[in-house]
């Protein structure tokens, strides 16, 4: 009983205004919790990415939010949501699993639609006693990533850097989207239906790098339209010669020269790119600022 009122009591406010959008953006733009926001609330401000619209909610208010939700309604992907405390906030649990509710019944209505979430774990853990309420007939994965991003330092260091030389033979360039697309696509190892529509809409609209060789590209990595870095690859018989790395210094730099504040995720058990990327200069590693101890994000996938 003390639930449902609770439920009716705490309501989520819907951001609608292009001030509203613009001061949320702000707010989520100071802090590495909330780093998942600001590029998608930037592309709903601009229209600049329509095929991933968002909703956007915060709790209780937009001049002191506590939390703050997202909906990205992707066209041809199915949909992901976001959900992070604003630091200096403590998580109460029944409220939060009250906001949840509330969110998922804005945000879907009475449709069971399979989706992605994104949070630290400890909300991906209420996250699932809310839906676990609802139902019991989904099945989930968790995917444990780790958070690296860029200080200003970072971004001076990796701007002043030259470009790695390539082995002979290869050269930077750009990805085709219209004839390379689907040569791209195929490389991801979690491409689904509707992917490949979306792997072209990232190419043509945000940043992204290639390295070729006769021609034919064998080393990219793109953006995602929630701004992370995704889907580095490299070809089998072009590995070992450094050109992951490259690629990815290149996508820095036209992230950063376009405005963008780069960041990563690396699975947990990739140790070697996770080795590289916390020696690198350019990342820094989302840690407790307390403990020290590397943070998680979660990507949590809901099937029905």
């Amino acid at each position: 009983m003390t639930q449902v009122r609770k439920r009716m009591h705490a309501s989520l406010f819907e951001v609608t205004t292009r001030e509203h959008f613009a001061r949320v953006k702000a707010l989520t733009s100071k802090h590495i919790e909330t780093i998942y926001f600001p590029f998608s609330i930037q592309t709903e401000i601009e229209k600049s990415f329509p095929e991933s619209p968002i909703r956007l909610f915060v709790y209780p208010c937009v001049a002191n939010p506590k939390y703050v939700f997202m909906f990205k309604n992707n066209l041809y992907i199915k949909p992901y949501c976001a959900i992070a405390l604003f630091p200096d906030h403590q998580i109460d649990r029944l409220e939060m699993i009250d906001l949840i509710c509330e969110f998922r019944t804005r945000v879907f209505g009475t449709k069971r639609q399979a989706h992605l979430m994104i949070a630290e774990e400890l909300i991906i853990k209420l996250y699932g006693v809310a839906m676990r309420m609802g139902s019991t007939d989904w099945n989930h994965s968790d995917l444990k990533l780790s958070l690296f991003y860029m200080t200003d330092s970072n971004k001076k260091i990796a701007m002043k850097s030259q470009l790695p030389k390539l082995p002979m033979g290869y050269y930077y360039d750009d990805i085709d989207p219209s004839e390379e697309a689907e040569h791209v696509n195929n490389t991801w190892k979690h491409a689904g239906p509707g992917d490949l529509e979306q792997t072209t809409a990232k190419l043509n609209r945000l940043p992204s790098s290639c390295i070729r060789f006769d021609g034919q590209p064998v080393a990219f990595e793109m953006i995602d339209p929630a701004g992370f870095f995704n889907n580095q690859y490299v070809f089998e018989d072009h590995r070992r010669k450094g050109l992951g790395n490259a690629v990815e210094i290149d996508l820095i730099q036209k992230a950063i020269r376009s405005g963008m504040s780069p960041f990563k995720t690396v699975a947990n058990d990739n140790h070697i790119v996770l080795e590289a990327s916390v020696a690198s200069k350019f990342w820094t590693q989302w840690c407790d600022k307390q403990s020290g101890k590397p943070q998680s994000i979660v990507f949590q996938t809901w099937e029905i």
